[in-house]
């Protein structure tokens, strides 16, 4: 009897730890969510008015230098675009023999990890500075520490041309515990995305008429709700470059989606990515936009329309 306790003890203490070890990390999730979800609002409430307060103030100076400014162009949707050697090296390795192409492709994907860590490095850095003090006022629990959390990446609205009119950040947190016996290092992370109310957009990413699959630049929707369906499955498919990472948010009259099974995919091979997820039950009948971003910054808008 001794036995049998010695060798189920540890293994007991072993399963009670882990559940505390996961309801720890829901704790931190859900709070590191809630920050991320009340800046972006905040934000994105106050930028457009904020806009044109600074607009009014320029007036006077752009009078004074209107040959300096004729030349100006105002930039589209901008986010940190994502640094990656096996898309950029994709092209070229094909074109090697066997097998030198098998030898090339793994030397690159163990390069891939490094330079991502260089990258996320460097954002963080720079990020940190500029917008990580947003942050302070709305951390919603006293589990999250300030000097844990760090800004990976942020989208940024045109205000002069009204185009891609959304404010995002991709915040991460890293976990003050690590992996039981790896000792590796634990990282949340959490985005959110919200349209700024402004007047007279242009969302179509180019100005110009989408064609008939609403396409985009490198986005084409191949498929979506027609209608979408309370309380059923909802689907969306597009084509993107082969490899490229999109989010997938949509919006409802109540704000942004918080469905399972969205937010950012990797694409096969062929450039296909398929999002399904369950429309709410309660989710109010209407056309609605959802929106697809690829990591380097390019950005459609559609809609689609939910019935009872």
């Amino acid at each position: 009897m001794v036995v049998e306790a010695a060798l189920v003890l540890p293994m007991f203490l072993l399963f009670v730890l882990f559940l505390i070890f996961i309801v720890q990390m829901t704790l931190y999730s859900t709070a590191l969510q809630s920050t991320v979800s009340d800046t972006v609002k905040i934000v994105s409430a106050h930028m457009y008015p904020a806009a044109l307060a600074a607009q009014q103030w320029d007036d006077a100076s752009e009078a004074e230098n209107t040959d300096s400014s004729a030349g100006s162009a105002s930039p589209g949707v901008w986010s940190i675009p994502r640094l990656s050697i096996a898309e950029w090296s994709e092209h070229y390795v094909k074109e090697l023999p066997e097998p030198m192409e098998s030898w090339v492709s793994a030397a690159i994907q163990q390069g891939e990890g490094p330079l991502q860590k260089v990258q996320a490095g460097a954002s963080e850095a720079v990020l940190d500075i500029a917008l990580k003090p947003m942050l302070k006022p709305y951390l919603s629990s006293d589990w999250l520490e300030y000097s844990r959390i760090h800004v990976s990446n942020v989208t940024v609205p045109d205000l002069n041309k009204g185009t891609h009119p959304y404010f995002g950040l991709v915040v991460s947190y890293d976990l003050p515990m690590k992996v039981p016996f790896l000792n590796q290092k634990i990282v949340l992370e959490a985005s959110a995305v919200e349209r700024l109310w402004i007047g007279n957009t242009d969302v179509s990413g180019d100005g110009g008429e989408a064609g008939p699959d609403e396409e985009t630049g490198t986005i084409v929707v191949l498929e979506k709700p027609n209608p979408g369906v309370a309380n059923h499955q909802g689907l969306i498919k597009v084509k993107v470059p082969p490899g490229a990472s999109a989010n997938l948010a949509i919006f409802y009259k109540s704000g942004q989606s918080t469905a399972k099974y969205l937010g950012w995919k990797q694409a096969d091979e062929n450039g296909y990515i398929e999002w399904e997820w369950k429309i709410g039950v309660n989710t109010t009948p209407g056309t609605w936009p959802f929106v697809i971003c690829l990591a380097d910054g390019t950005t459609l808008e559609a809609t689609f329309t939910v019935v009872k």
